[in-house]
C-alpha cells in the first residue's frame, strides 16, 4: 500500500462520528491511531506486537498503549465509545473478538471496520499490476475485505450495520511504487539480478506516466461497515434444557 492516505472528512465523520470520543483502535500499524488522535478523539490502541505500540510513541506520546490481543481485551466493560479495526478484521478469530469489542463498548456505541481497496480499473495500475505479477504471481492480488466485513453482519451484538463506502487518492513517487514491490509477497525469494530489473521496470512506467513534478495518484476505495452494540446478547439469562443437563 503507498503512504498514509488523507482520510477526507465524511469518511472521517462516518468511521468516528462528528464529535470528539473514546476510541479504541485495534492494531496499531498503518499511522490511524495518530490521524484519529490528531482529529481531536481520545485514542487508544492495542496491538500483540510491542514494537509496532513503540513506534507510535515517537510521533504522538499521548496515546494510550496497550500489548494485548483482539480477543482478549484487558479493559472494563464500557470503556468506549467506539472500537474500529481498519484493514485487520481478518487476522482475529471474529466470534471472540467482535464478543469481546461488545462487552467494552458503552450504550449507544458501535464497532467500525473498514479496508482500503485499491481500484485496479486506472490504466496505469493495471499496467503496475501487469509489471510485478509477471515475476510475483502471488503479488497484488484480491484481499479478505468483503468476507470479514460480512462477519458483523452476521453477528448478534450489532444486529443493525450500514455499510459505506468512499473514494481516496493516494500520491505515490517512483520510490513508493518500488517499495510496494520489494514488500509484495514473494520479493524476498528474487535474485538480485531480477529485483533490479523489476525495479528498472517500475522506474520506466512510473516515468511514462507520471506528470513532473506531481507524483501519481493511486486510487482506493475505502469501504467499511459499522454496527450498533445491543448488550442484551451479553446479559440474556440462558434457559436451560428442559430434560437437565445433557452428555452428548
Amino acid at each position: 500500500m503507498a503512504q498514509l492516505l488523507v482520510i477526507p472528512p465524511a469518511a472521517m465523520a462516518w468511521l468516528l462520528g462528528d464529535r470528539p470520543a473514546s476510541v479504541l483502535v485495534v492494531g496499531a500499524a498503518g499511522g490511524y491511531p495518530g490521524l484519529f488522535r490528531n482529529a481531536g478523539h481520545d485514542v487508544a490502541v492495542i496491538d500483540r506486537d510491542p514494537a509496532r505500540l513503540a513506534a507510535l510513541t515517537n510521533h504522538w506520546p499521548d496515546l494510550h498503549l496497550v500489548a494485548a490481543r483482539g480477543e482478549a481485551l484487558p479493559f472494563d466493560p464500557g470503556s468506549f465509545d467506539i472500537v474500529v479495526a481498519i484493514q485487520n478484521f481478518h487476522t482475529f478469530a471474529p466470534g471472540l473478538a467482535l464478543t469481546e469489542w461488545a462487552r467494552v463498548l458503552k450504550p449507544g456505541g458501535w464497532v467500525t471496520l473498514a479496508y482500503l481497496k485499491r481500484d485496479d480499473t486506472i490504466p496505469w495500475v493495471k499496467r503496475l499490476i501487469t509489471v510485478i505479477q509477471a515475476r510475483l504471481p502471488q503479488a497484488m492480488t484480491a484481499d479478505q475485505a468483503d468476507a470479514a466485513l460480512a462477519e458483523l453482519s452476521d453477528s448478534p451484538y450489532f444486529p443493525a450495520t450500514e455499510p459505506a463506502s468512499f473514494r481516496l487518492w493516494a500520491p505515490c513517487s517512483r520510490a513508493d511504487l518500488q517499495a510496494q514491490a520489494r514488500s509484495a509477497r514473494g520479493a524476498d525469494r528474487l535474485k538480485a539480478a531480477e529485483l533490479d530489473q523489476l525495479m528498472d521496470e517500475i522506474g520506466r512506467l512510473y516515468d511514462t506516466y507520471a506528470r513532473v513534478p506531481d507524483p501519481l495518484q493511486l486510487p482506493y476505495s475505502l469501504i467499511g461497515r459499522r454496527g450498533l452494540v445491543d448488550h442484551s446478547e451479553l446479559t440474556a439469562a440462558l434457559a436451560p434444557d428442559q430434560f437437565g443437563l445433557r452428555l452428548l
